[in-house]
């Protein structure tokens, strides 16, 4: 199950819906429960952060992560590759990456109370 917030739709996926579609989200969320995704450090207790390529010919990456027990996994994170901020760096060392997650998540978490966000299966 993957969970799609308000937020996320609009600040994250709508720039660039051009080139990463819905299926694109939904694909790229299915290899982390694949195993086909790369785990990175966890800001979360109970969650576990991944970053996976995305898009026409992996050119986009997403982090997202996945509640570990009940296996739904939020986008948190959707850059192109050449993003100026920090598309080809991201990273959990990347202070600019940290800042927007932190940022992404509390939004997140506001749209989750509130009812702001759908939910699609594989």
């Amino acid at each position: 199950m993957v969970i799609l917030t308000q937020y996320i739709a609009k600040h994250e996926w709508a720039p660039i819906r051009r080139m990463v579609t819905l299926e694109d989200i939904l694909e790229g969320s299915h290899k982390v429960l694949k195993g086909l995704a790369v785990e990175t450090k966890s800001m979360l207790k109970g969650a576990r952060f991944y970053k996976v390529c995305v898009g026409k010919k992996g050119n986009a990456r997403m982090i997202v992560f996945l509640a570990t027990e009940s296996q739904k996994i939020v986008p948190v994170l959707i850059r192109l590759k050449k993003d100026k901020l920090f598309g080809t760096n991201m990273a959990m060392n990347n202070t600019q990456v940290v800042l927007q997650l932190r940022k992404n998540l509390d939004h997140i978490i506001d749209d989750m109370e509130k009812g702001k966000y759908e939910e699609f299966s594989f």
